[in-house]
């Protein structure tokens, strides 16, 4: 028996698997270079935003730099945000249908490799490393991955089920921004509880000049 392309079931299915392999595998690669990348550019933006993440206030969260160390989380975040816009794109431009097949599944494979990437973080001061690093900058980049942990699956979702599948007005374009803005807020929001939080997960924090 073959299909009206020409191919068996068997043939068709075993395609089908296999096309669901590769993008799983690629969903898995994509997570590991963009964690990786935010990584080196977070330590990266801390060479030139250190001198705010030291002082008295480096244990708690310091309210008169809430503007510079917000415009650092919305950069990183912004950063982490837009190559997974493309991804999803990608794979959605790819569709036949105009629809992620599996995308539940693509997603929860993305999430499951940033929370085991996630968790191989643990902040432990190094009194002989060449770059000293404070409490600040520490538990700053600790709460751009807890935030992260907390928004990424939320996020992915709103651009597949908000910003690309609906083929509705607004345009997509305007969509995107008005998903932006509102999890620029969330963020923002989220950092302060993430910042007290942090040590009482990271006790190593704690052991970090100020």
């Amino acid at each position: 028996m073959q299909t009206t392309n020409g191919t068996t079931p068997d043939a068709t299915r075993f395609l089908y698997f296999l096309r669901q392999l590769v993008s799983l595998i690629m969903i898995v690669f994509a997570q590991g270079i963009i964690t990786f990348f935010i990584g080196l550019l977070s330590v990266f933006m801390m060479f030139f935003s250190s001198d705010y993440f030291w002082g008295d206030l480096a244990h708690v969260y310091p309210p008169d730099k809430l503007m510079y160390i917000g415009i650092d989380f919305l950069i990183a975040g912004a950063a982490f945000a837009l190559p997974w816009l493309g991804v999803w794109w990608m794979l959605y431009g790819l569709s036949e249908d105009g629809r992620i097949r599996c995308f539940p599944l693509l997603l929860l494979f993305a999430y499951l490799t940033f929370v085991i990437l996630f968790l191989q973080i643990n902040p432990v001061y190094n009194p002989e490393a060449m770059i000293p690093s404070s409490a600040g900058e520490s538990t700053f980049l600790v709460c751009m991955g807890m935030s992260a942990v907390v928004l990424f699956p939320l996020y992915s979702a709103g651009v597949y089920y908000f910003v690309l599948k609906p083929n509705t007005r607004p345009r997509k374009r305007y969509r995107f921004l008005l998903l932006c803005l509102i999890f620029a807020v969330a963020g923002l929001a989220l950092l302060p509880a993430l910042w007290h939080l942090a040590p009482s997960i990271y006790p190593g924090l704690l052991s970090f000049p100020e």
